[in-house]
């Protein structure tokens, strides 16, 4: 990726819309980086980005890990893992829907949110996602967490959960950012502009 997807990340980190990483990043918290195993060639330049600056705020690498998630973890997961583990030299996991989690919370009509157990240990979580051009953008970024990094069976319930008015679908993916504990997210656009 160019060095210019690559400074503007930095750039973003810099300055996140709503305060500066050291307010959110107090002390040297294990962190989860939770992105699809599918996101596109950019994805390595920006954990690189989002490692270094949590590492310039206190949290160090070895207090960093990446689980990658997605419906199509288990297909493109192990061969992602492997090329970020070699790039980033962080530990790289690959989320599978039919381990079972932990309950992080309850969806609206009372079905489990049971995230990957991974997530279970982390004391923050970071989401990167890629937003395209789509009305559908901030939805997907929200997701990354829930239902992608979720059980099947949370999967299953979510789906029910979504009534296809895109306020209340939207009021659920908030419901499952907060139980989630989501610290941080970042975001790029098609024209690798982000925050």
């Amino acid at each position: 990726m160019s060095d210019g997807f690559r400074s503007r990340v930095a750039a973003a980190l810099t300055a996140p819309l709503d305060g500066p990483l050291t307010a959110r990043f107090v002390a040297p918290l294990v962190t989860a980086l939770v992105a699809r195993a599918d996101e596109g060639p950019e994805l390595a330049d920006a954990l690189a980005e989002v490692s270094a600056a949590l590492a310039r705020v206190g949290v160090p690498p070895g207090r960093q890990y990446v689980l990658l998630a997605g419906e199509r973890a288990a297909e493109r997961g192990p061969a992602r893992a492997r090329e970020l583990r070699a790039r980033l030299e962080l530990p790289v996991l690959v989320h599978d829907p039919a381990r079972t989690g932990f309950v992080a919370g309850r969806l609206p009509g009372g079905a489990a949110l049971e995230l990957d157990d991974e997530l279970r240990e982390a004391e923050a979580i970071v989401v990167l996602a890629a937003l395209g051009r789509s009305p559908a953008a901030a939805w997907s970024a929200a997701t990354v967490v829930c239902p992608d990094a979720c059980s099947a069976r949370t999967r299953v319930a979510f789906a029910a959960a979504r009534s296809g008015d895109a306020a209340a679908d939207w009021e659920l993916s908030r419901h499952c950012e907060r139980a989630a504990r989501l610290d941080l997210l970042v975001w790029w656009d098609a024209a690798g502009g982000g925050r």
